[in-house]
């Protein structure tokens, strides 16, 4: 019961929110009299009624003089890239690496720019990936079909040219007299027949 009666009477004398000039001024005179410490201490010492860390996140963040402001540069982004890749999201350790940036600003670089593009990429990758199975898959059914399946094609007989036309006509039938005529002397005609019988009288 004490030790909440203790935290509630010293939560009001912490300032919450949005820093003021005047604040900042304070911590700025102080840094540059005394040099950094021990946040905690330097709060108390420098009369300022904030926490420790707060303090910390003011004055490296926003405060100190070598604070770089402005866009991130590929230079930047390609070694933050390298850095996340090795070390993860430990933001103080890569800031040690690029000088002026801090740890809070690489943290939103990161999550806002770097990781966004990362899943948009991945996205895409995986969209492309899944169309080629399906693509795969498509061609890999219509080939089995083609082999299970297969297509006979068929195309009507084309006689034309093939076969002359039927005739129609009768054939003609020789006359008999032609018949018996011959060149062969061998055979008699009917006129040769009906001639010898007059002669003989019959």
């Amino acid at each position: 019961m004490d030790k909440k009666q203790c935290n509630t009477s010293q939560d009001p004398e912490v300032r919450k929110g949005p820093w003021t000039m005047e604040e900042d001024l304070i911590l700025i005179n102080y840094i540059s009299n005394h040099g950094e410490g021990v946040w905690n201490s330097l709060a108390k010492a420098a009369g300022l009624k904030r926490t420790g860390k707060s303090c910390r996140l003011r004055w490296l963040n926003y405060l100190r003089p070598d604070v770089r402001r402005g866009n991130i540069t590929p230079e930047e982004q390609l070694l933050i890239m390298e850095l996340h890749a090795k070390w993860g999201n430990r933001w103080s350790k890569i800031a040690k690496h690029l000088p002026g940036r801090t740890d809070n600003e690489i943290k939103n670089y990161w999550r806002t720019r770097i990781q966004k593009h990362i899943k948009q990429a991945e996205n895409s990758q995986q969209q492309s990936n899944s169309n080629s199975e399906i693509n795969d898959h498509q061609a890999s059914t219509s080939q089995v079909s083609t082999m299970a399946e297969p297509m006979e094609t068929y195309s009507s007989p084309c006689y034309q040219g093939m076969l002359e036309p039927f005739s129609t006509q009768i054939p003609n039938i020789p006359d008999q007299s032609s018949c018996c005529t011959n060149e062969n002397n061998n055979y008699w005609s009917m006129e040769d027949i009906w001639s010898m019988q007059l002669l003989n009288g019959d």
